[in-house]
């Protein structure tokens, strides 16, 4: 009975993120376009909020049970497989141009990745540096969000008939939402009951099957985006999202209970965090395009990680 609740769950998240996912990238660049902001943008901000709401989720009510180490797991393995699996995916099916602002944001996601290893280096994340975590993401959309009035300002002057509404795409950008995050959960919840079953440990199940199930309507926008040939949506998008990983999730966890992070994932999982968000911003300085060449490199980083926490744990 559980196998054919499991396959049944399976199909309709599958089909639910299919439709979702095609009305959610199509909605999120109506938005775009109609505000005078680059697609990428919109997936650095709005986009973003809207996939990282599955590791919110996880992460907050795993901290609020006490269990910590799922709570740090799930965003740090998070943050490893949007750029090495999700990312190079859609890298791997076509070049992704790099805009410069980009670069800037690329470079603020490699210093808060090496911000929260070292302030983790200790073994807690205290409600103190939770705070200031979500300090420095205050910081942070304040800065974008003055940045883009001033370019949202020079684009709308040449647009002619500005105001555009923006009642319906707003709509449909977050029926598309709903229909990714139920999907989400219901692959989540097919696959957790198929990985328990084989006697997975808790640690490896949180870095590996809750991260990359949390990080699901990533991987749906990236692939539509790559699929209706606006790849840098996705790029905003998996940026973006490991910003918020890093500091929203993590920083709104450590305060609601602070959190305790083993050796294991300082010296493994954190270095390799930090290794792949640098390799990222080189490869994004490179000629300003991610090729299909470097999202090989980054599987095979992805491919390490993945080995590692299996002899590790």
């Amino acid at each position: 009975m559980s196998a054919i609740l499991y396959t049944l769950a399976l199909l309709a998240g599958l089909a639910s993120i299919a439709i979702g996912g095609n009305v959610f990238v199509d909605s999120a660049c109506a938005i775009a376009r109609r505000l005078g902001l680059s697609r990428a943008v919109i997936g650095l901000t709005l986009v973003s909020f809207a996939t990282v709401a599955p590791e919110l989720v996880a992460s907050t009510m795993a901290a609020g049970i006490g269990n910590v180490g799922l709570a740090y797991g799930n965003a740090v393995g998070t943050c490893i497989a949007n750029i090495a699996l999700i990312l190079a995916i859609v890298a791997a099916t076509v070049a992704i141009h790099v805009e410069r602002d980009r670069l800037n944001e690329g470079a603020v996601m490699v210093g808060l990745g090496a911000l929260v290893t070292i302030i983790a280096w200790d073994g807690t994340l205290s409600r103190y540096e939770g705070v200031g975590l979500l300090l420095l993401l205050v910081l942070f959309l304040r800065f974008i969000v003055r940045r883009e009035r001033r370019n949202a300002r020079i684009a709308r002057a040449r647009m002619p008939g500005y105001p555009f509404r923006l009642g319906r795409p707003i709509l449909l950008f977050s029926f598309g939402a709903l229909g990714i995050l139920v999907g989400s959960r219901l692959l989540i919840y097919s696959g957790m009951g198929i990985v328990e079953s084989l006697g997975v440990s808790e640690a490896v199940i949180g870095s590996t099957m809750v991260a990359i199930g949390t990080s699901l309507p990533e991987l749906v926008t990236a692939v539509m985006s790559a699929f209706k040939g606006v790849p840098e949506l996705s790029l905003g998008n998996i940026v973006g999202a490991n910003i918020l990983d890093l500091t929203w999730v993590l920083g709104l966890s450590a305060v609601i209970r602070p959190l305790s992070v083993g050796l294991q994932k300082i010296w493994f999982s954190n270095l390799m965090m930090f290794l792949i968000m640098a390799s990222l911003l080189v490869f994004m300085r490179t000629g300003q395009r991610l090729t299909r060449g470097e999202s090989w490199a980054l599987l095979t980083l992805y491919a390490f990680y993945l080995a590692g926490l299996i002899l590790l744990s």
